[in-house]
């Protein structure tokens, strides 16, 4: 059965069509979700594609959805996620597009960027200290890494529906 939460979290996916959103596999925890208490941002891969993910960004307007396909394994080397700006290990970043929302999209427009390939973001800004695979920013607090990933997330949803979101 499906839950309320979870359709309306297929509805907010903006940049895939119905039937894709439809078809994409939510792993538990993301069904359990509620879309009116987000306040960070959640992205995962899906379990039977894992080429294939999503990020659910919070925005003034609601929850946003984007759905992304990463490319053939990670970075080579050591690399920075554009989104939570942590530092990674060989392979922990992968170059994620978003296919643009609207005709764009459906004639291969994409916007890509270097995400964690884990899309576990929210859970990277949370590291206290650095460890061998994982370096959050230097000087920056907890909250001050959420509210940087919800901003530069935002950005990158509006680059991909063409609209200017404020965070």
């Amino acid at each position: 059965m499906t839950s309320t939460n979870e359709t309306r979290i297929r509805r907010a996916m903006t940049n895939v069509s119905k039937g894709e959103a439809n078809r994409m596999t939510l792993p538990a925890w993301v069904r359990d979700l509620d879309p009116d208490q987000l306040d960070d941002v959640h992205g995962w891969l899906d379990p039977k594609a894992p080429e294939r993910g999503a990020l659910l960004v919070p925005t003034d307007d609601g929850p946003v959805g984007i759905g992304l396909r990463s490319s053939a394994g990670g970075a080579r080397a050591a690399a920075m996620c554009a989104l939570c700006r942590t530092t990674h290990t060989v392979g922990g970043v992968a170059l994620f597009a978003a296919p643009r929302k609207g005709a764009a999209g459906r004639q291969g427009d994409t916007v890509g960027t270097y995400i964690c390939a884990d899309l576990a973001c929210a859970q990277h800004v949370r590291v206290e200290t650095a460890t061998a695979a994982l370096k959050p920013t230097p000087g920056t607090t907890v909250d001050e890494r959420r509210a940087g990933l919800r901003e530069r997330a935002v950005e990158f949803v509006g680059a991909v529906t063409g609209a200017i979101q404020t965070a």
